[in-house]
Order: structure tokens, then sequence, then C-alpha cells
């Protein structure tokens, strides 16, 4: 039986190398996942699963487990969590805040704290603003007296963000 490389990662996946419980996680991928190519990949293993006897199947389950395990291979809810794990976190107001929709609010900004003499933070915290038009000049002053560095700006009208450019990974 020849496994394509896709399957062999959905099984990699899988948390036990029973195969009822592992067939009955890939039927609850193939049942919750919106992606039509992800639901025919993890029918096909299933069935290719369901013509493997029983001691073997556990046998290749747990065999293809542990090579996706030692490949570093996680699943991709492991690399999201571990990726926003190292991302550290934006101080200031939250995306959706209340201030979002003030009717004096007209930009919001993401900045950087470059030295201590920064009226809000310290060196190295990233921060989002909501702010007025007089705000948004002292930020500029701010930034002027290399206090901090406005990482993006983006106009707010009525809650809504336009962005001034294509948004990009904010470097470090």
């Amino acid at each position: 039986m020849r496994f394509t490389q896709s399957e062999l990662e959905l099984i990699g996946q899988c948390t036990t190398s029973d195969k009822v419980l592992a067939l009955t996680e890939l039927r609850a991928v193939r049942r919750e996942t919106d992606d039509p190519l992800k639901k025919e990949i993890a029918e096909d293993a299933i069935d290719k699963l369901l013509e493997v006897p029983e001691p073997e199947c556990s046998r290749f389950i747990a065999d293809t487990i542990a090579r996706f395990q030692e490949k570093g291979n996680h699943s991709v809810c492991d690399r999201l969590a571990a990726a926003k794990a190292q991302e550290p976190p934006m101080l200031g107001h939250d995306l959706y805040g209340l201030e979002r929709h003030f009717p004096e609010t007209r930009h919001m900004i993401v900045l950087d704290i470059l030295n201590s003499k920064s009226p809000v933070g310290f060196p190295g915290e990233r921060y989002r603003f909501y702010l007025s038009d007089e705000g948004y000049k002292n930020a500029k002053a701010s930034e002027a007296r290399g206090e901090i560095k406005i990482r993006s700006h983006a106009a707010v009208c009525v809650g809504q963000l336009y962005h001034d450019k294509k948004i990009k990974r904010p470097e470090r």
C-alpha cells in the first residue's frame, strides 16, 4: 500500500497509534475541514488504513507519528501556537477597542519605544494607539525627537481602518 506524502503528514498528526482511534481522528478532520483538498486527502488515508490489517496498521501509524515528531513536523496548530508564543504582546489599545469608534479618533499607529525618554513605556516595547489629530501630531514630534519609531499608520473613519501602505510583518 502506497501512501502519499500528504496522507503521511495527516496520519503523522494523529495523537494515538490505535487504528480505531486514529481513524476516528481522521474522520473528524474530514468532517470539520472546509478545504476540499484536505477532505479528499483524509478520505484517501482512511480508505487505505482500512485495508491494512490491525497489528500492522497500528505499527505503521506509530512509526509514522514517530517519524514526523523526529523531523519536527508538528501540526499546523502547534506551529501557530509556537509562533504566537515568540511574538511579544502588543500593548496599548486593543485592535477592536472602544477607542477606535470615538468620534475624535482619526489615526491608528503601531510604534516601538526606542529610549527611556519616551512619554510611555520602556525601550523595546510595542504599542498600538488610536489618536486624534492632536495626539498624532504629538506622536510625530516624539518620533522626530528619536523617542519612538512609528511602524505603521492607518487612517480611522467611523471605526474603519484605512492603512497607508500594504501591511507586512513588522521587523524587530
